[in-house]
This record gives structure tokens, sequence and C-alpha cells, in this order.
């Protein structure tokens, strides 16, 4: 009986963790055409529980336009739901265009309310023909744009849905929502979120666009700009104000800004109508005049106060320094002040942007979903940097260890992201790294330097496990959780096309950190600050070079070194469990808090 027990026990943990991910927790649905006059269009994008959950918000849309034909989006789905927000996206922006061909509207007003904004934004975007599916197919414009009057957001996430805690959140719900992000990743679940987080591809391609699309509109094109609206609760406890520099970034007088008081996320599209049921609230009120009035009808006291925002258009030219997982030395300081002393004059068009991110462990990274945590913080930072430096024109990347794996993983899943010159030390990068597709299409457009110490064990033995594995299974180098790799040890391997530009330093003496001394900080500034063409094997004493043989023969038997490990826990913790299940409990929350540490 005992054993029977066991199984099923066991059975329904398998099903927890490998089940639930092929559900989807929701259903896409269609999109419903409600027919009108033909003469204007209301696209209407419901939040992440369909229009069902606030039919007040339908009804009001329909109040403000009740001849308007209206395009609604029929998905419903819940915090678990896995349903693809690119195909969300794509059907809904295939109706608008499908409805426009037909009709050929006067008048397109795009309305969305929380993840709705977001999957608007996203298709308004495509209708320019700024793609980013991951079929990868060039479709270009299409004529439906051009009719857009304007786009109201309503407390939409416009940077993403938040990692870090909104102000407004307590601390109680955060720890929730951490908690259930954290069973998400276990068991495969929650991937719509998680596919809208900050920083994400879907949310980061969609930003860089926007604000590319905006500022060549701006200065080029003859037609008048849609207008922009966004309304947000004062006491919105999943969205922050500062979340929408992208916003702010059109030209002021088609931006609009409306903070409202005292309503929380929820409130701001339930608490529409007072209690007759038929005289709207404030919040009706603004969200009905931000569908219908003209620009030059909103009063100037009713908006946020909002000015052109606050750029430097002095910088052309961002220099990104990131460290590794446990790095605290101050190198990353000394390369910036290098930097500075070294470009004298040139200092107003360059701005350093230095490491932020949170230190973390050994286990941490070895587990992908908590590697992409970084990721995605690098492209939000370069996406804010994008909006305040509009005259950037050039990115150069100075990265050790994990702040190489940070670049190289954006590269592959951000197609908006480009780098001119790039320095790695301690790389954990895999050796087959497709650098030569990525310099042919223009996103590397310098030279990549690969500094390898022959004593970096770090490397040699943890990441070399992973590459192993990739080379035995004849793995590509793509997103997943073997996208790491030895190439800080044993160098990247030479492609079709990357010759002279792709250059492997073998070797340097010293450890994991031997690349980032403070002695070498001056020529890793004059790299990617005045010298892109300088020699670093030159530099690197030429007629010495090392040869890690005893480190080399160990790098081969990584695999053989991680069982042992991986031996040595399991074993204890048995001896522990011979002892009791408190002690072998007791014994896998010290293991757990070494790997968080170390």
């Amino acid at each position: 009986m005992i054993f029977v027990i066991k199984a099923v026990f066991a059975i329904a943990i398998l099903t927890v963790l490998f089940g639930l991910r092929h559900l989807d927790f929701g259903d896409a649905g269609t999109v419903e055409f409600i027919e009108g006059d033909h003469k204007t269009l209301v696209v209407y994008g419901p939040p992440l529980g369909g229009r069902a959950s606030r039919p007040d918000l339908e009804k009001l849309i329909r109040e403000s336009w009740p001849t308007a034909d209206m395009l609604v989006p029929t998905y419903t789905h819940e915090w678990a739901s896995n349903i693809d927000p690119y195909h969300l996206t794509s059907m809904i922006e295939s109706s608008i265009r499908t409805a426009y061909d037909k009709h050929s509207y006067e008048k397109i007003i795009l309305f969305g309310y929380s993840t709705g904004g977001l999957l608007l934004r996203k298709a308004y975007l495509w209708g320019h023909g700024l793609e980013d599916r991951p079929d990868a197919r060039a479709r270009g414009g299409h004529p439906w744009v051009d009719s857009v009057d304007r786009f109201v957001s309503l407390a939409a996430p416009n940077r993403g849905w938040p990692d870090h805690k909104p102000k407004n959140l307590n601390g109680y719900l955060y720890a929730i929502g951490y908690t259930a992000k954290q069973v998400g990743y276990l068991t495969g679940t929650g991937q719509f979120i998680a596919s809208l987080m900050q920083g994400s591809p879907f949310v980061a391609n969609m930003r860089v666009h926007w604000i590319d699309l905006f500022r060549t509109w701006e200065s080029s094109h003859s037609r008048r700009l849609p207008l922009i609206i966004h309304l947000l609760g004062e006491k919105d406890e999943l969205v922050d104000r500062e979340d929408s520099i992208d916003f702010e970034v059109v030209a002021p007088g088609n931006v609009i800004i409306k903070t409202l008081e005292g309503l929380s996320h929820a409130e701001i599209a339930a608490l529409l109508y007072r209690e007759d049921g038929r005289t709207l609230s404030p919040a009706g009120e603004a969200i009905k005049m931000s569908l219908t009035r003209a620009r030059e009808e909103f009063p100037p006291y009713w908006a946020d106060k909002l000015g052109r925002l606050q750029t430097d258009p002095a910088v052309t030219q961002l220099i990104f320094v990131m460290h590794g997982i446990r790095d605290e030395s101050t190198w990353p300081a000394e390369v910036k002040r290098s930097i500075e002393k070294q470009i004298g004059d040139r200092a107003a068009t360059v701005k350093v942007i230095p490491p932020l991110y949170r230190r973390f462990a050994m286990l941490p990274f070895l587990l992908y979903w908590d590697r992409q945590e970084n990721v995605r913080w690098f492209m939000d930072q370069y996406i804010q940097a994008r909006a305040m430096y509009p005259n950037v024109d050039t990115m150069d990347f100075i990265g050790h260890s994990n702040g190489t794996y940070i670049l190289a993983s954006a590269l592959q899943r951000y197609p908006v992201l480009k780098v001119r010159n790039v320095f790695f030390a301690g790389s954990v990068v895999p050796a087959h790294y497709d650098w030569a597709t990525l310099m042919s299409g223009e996103r590397v457009t310098g030279r990549v330097w690969n500094i390898c110490a022959d004593k970096d064990w770090v490397v040699a033995i943890f990441p070399q496990f992973f590459q192993q594995i990739s080379d035995l299974m004849k793995l590509k180098a793509e997103p997943g959780f073997f996208d790491i790799g030895s190439a800080g040890f044993r160098g990247f391997r030479h492609g079709s096309g990357d010759e002279g530009r792709l250059l492997n330093l073998k070797y340097i003496s010293g450890g994991h950190g031997a690349a980032v001394k403070i002695a070498m900080v001056e020529p890793i500034a004059t790299y990617v600050a005045a010298d892109p063409n300088l020699d670093f094997v030159q530099l690197w004493r030429p007629g010495d070079r090392p040869e890690p043989s005893a480190l080399e023969f160990a790098s081969n038997l990584s695999w053989l070194i991680w069982i042992l490990g991986v031996s040595v826990i399991v074993a204890a913790g048995f001896l522990m469990y011979q002892f009791g299940r408190w002690w072998l409990l007791a014994y896998a929350v010290l293991m757990l808090g070494v790997l968080m540490t170390v």
C-alpha cells in the first residue's frame, strides 16, 4: 500500500512538472467583427481575463462610438496561460487589415486595456512593417495604419510587466507574484505573462520600433501623427508612471498622459458608472473623452503636465560595461574613468553605462530562466538609453564572465540590437557561437576580441560541461538550457565571413579575472573609445603565450568532475536520510543555501 501511495505521489509530481506546460489555461479565440456604418473602426484590446471580465468597459466603448464598426478579440486566459502573444497579435493585425481592405475606413481608433494595450501597440507597429515575428518573414507595411486617428492605452504596462516591485504593490502580493513566477518556470506555465515581462523580446523589440517610428515620423512624415493617450490609475499596483518613457518620445502636442486619482489597476476599468448604471464616473468620463475628443478639445488643465522628454542629443556613442555573477571589483569604474580621460573633449558625446544588475550565485546562473532575467534587464536599460539619447548611432560592449552571456544571448533574441566593437574576457558563451551570421547581417559591425586565460578553471570546468553536451548532440548555438559554453577558455570557433574580425587571444597568464586586472584597464578603454584596431596580442607579452596543458586535460574531463560532484552531494543526502527525514530536510536546506550563495 505504501508503495502505491509513493507511486501515485511521484506521478502527481511528474504531472505537475512536465504535464501542465502542455495546457493553455485559456482560449486564443477569434476576433469578432461588430458591424456599423463602415466609416469608423474601433479596435478594442481586452485585458488578461478577456472581454467578459470587464463588460462595462465594452459597453462604454459602444456608447462612445455607437455607429462605428468594432473589432473585439475573444481571447480569454488567466495568469497560468501559455497562449502565444505573437499569435494573438497576428490575429488582431490581420483582422484589422481585412476589415480595412473591405471598407476603407476614414478613421481607426485603437483602444487597449492592460495587456490588450501591448497587443494593439504591437499590431500597430506590424502594420507599419516593423516586424519581429519568430518566423522572420518580411511582410511590409499596410495602408490601414494611415487611417489610425488615435491610440488609447488604459493602464497598459508599456514597459512590460515588471520584474521588480512596483511602488504601489504591497510586499505580500509581490511575494505571491514572485512565488508564482518561480512555479511557472518549473512547471512551464504562465508563458503568456513571461513573454510580456520588462525586457522580453516581445516588449523590447516593440519599444525600440516605437521609438524609431515616431522619431523618424516627426522629422520626415508628411501626414499628421496619431494622437497617443495613456490613462493610468494613481494607485496602480502593477504599472508605474515612469514606465511610459517611450510614449514621451512622441511630439508633446501628440501625446497625452492622464493620471486618474485614487484608482488601482483593476478599478480604472471597473468603476466606470455611478450607482444608477447610466451616469459616468470620473474614470468613465476620462475614457470617453480619450476615445472621442479631438486633440484641440482637451482642456489644458486636464492632462498631466508633460514637457518634452529631457533627452541628451549630444550623445552619439553608448558603451556598456558588464561584470560577472560574483564580481565586486572596481574594474568597471576604472574602465569608465579611463575612457573619459582618453576621449577628453568628446566626453559629451559618449555615455558609459556601468553594470547595475544584481549579483547572483552559481545555481541561478546554471538555470536558463534566471540567466535570462539579466538579459531582459540589459535590454530594458538599452531601450531607456535609446529613448534618452536620440542621436546614438554606435554601441560598444565590454563584458566579463556572465556579462559576455548577456550580450551574446541578447543578440540572438533581439533583432533590434546592434553592436560595433566587443571585448570579452572569461567568456561563458559557447565556442560555436555564430558570430559570422551576426557580422554578415550587420548586427555586429566591428571586431570581437575574446581573451582566454591559461588558469581560468571556472570556465574550463563548469560551462565546459554544457559545451561538451552541445558538441556531443551537435546542437546549434541557440537560446536555451545549453546556451553557455567555454569560449573564454578554448576560444571561439571561426565561421565563414568572420575572418579578421573574430579574434581569440590564447592565452594570457592568470585566472578567471586576469583580463580585467587594473593593469589592462587602459588598453580596454582605448579599444572601445579611441582605437578599434588595437592589437591585444601585441599588448599581452607577445613572446610568452602560456599553454594550459594540465587545465586543458581537466577541462576535457569536466563531465567526470560534474558526475563526481553530484554523486558526493547525493551520497551525503542518502546518508542523512539514514538518520531520519528531518536530517535529510536540514541537509537539503543547507545545500540550497550553499548553492545559492557560492
